[in-house]
């Protein structure tokens, strides 16, 4: 299963970039604006792009914007609200402050679909729950955590059928592959 046709595909952007200081979604990196960036990538992959975030000027990017279903949450409610939308069961779910994912890494995570309830990288630095594929059927574990006030993404992986899969000869030949911009420090240092 890696027809585009199988997949949807949606980019996490509805954070309060307070460390960043504004929203992320329009620095650019080479010369284009984050979020764009984040759909050239997925696109090729997904039979549709949206993006999860309510700034309504990401009505720009002609893409489908999904709000959040809970307030206050983190990224775990932009998963939830973003599973909840999709018509596949498999989606692909990338943070927009990563903008060093490459085609090989998406390649790479539907060539590891399975029976399991979602994909994720791995490398020696930890694991990358923003990077991802993630089954529908998930959703009533999401929303159990959520109502237990439980938003970590990393407690939800570990109770659910996650399949981690290793990136370190990944990140050896892309070093950057999972900068992720967080800050404007992490910015000026690019």
């Amino acid at each position: 299963m890696n027809k585009k046709s199988d997949i949807s595909g949606f980019i996490l952007a509805g954070g309060k970039s307070t460390r960043m200081g504004h929203d992320k979604a329009f620095l650019l990196v080479r010369n284009k604006p984050l979020l764009q960036i984040m759909i050239d990538v997925i696109e090729p992959f997904c039979q549709n792009v949206a993006v999860s975030g309510q700034n309504p000027d990401y009505a720009t990017f002609q893409v489908e914007m999904v709000p959040d279903t809970f307030s206050d949450c983190g990224p775990i409610s932009g998963l939830y609200s973003v599973l909840k939308q999709s018509s596949t069961d498999w989606n692909l779910i990338v943070s927009v402050d990563v903008p060093f994912l490459n085609e090989e890494l998406i390649r790479f995570l539907i060539l590891n679909i399975g029976e399991y309830d979602c994909v994720i990288p791995q490398h020696k630095a930890g694991i990358e729950p923003l990077v991802g594929l993630y089954h529908r059927q998930i959703l009533p574990k999401i929303e159990s955590q959520i109502s237990k006030g439980n938003y970590k993404l990393r407690g939800l992986l570990s109770e659910i059928n996650t399949r981690f899969v290793d990136c370190n000869l990944m990140v050896e030949k892309f070093p950057e592959l999972f900068l992720n911009l967080n800050s404007k420090e992490d910015f000026e240092a690019m």
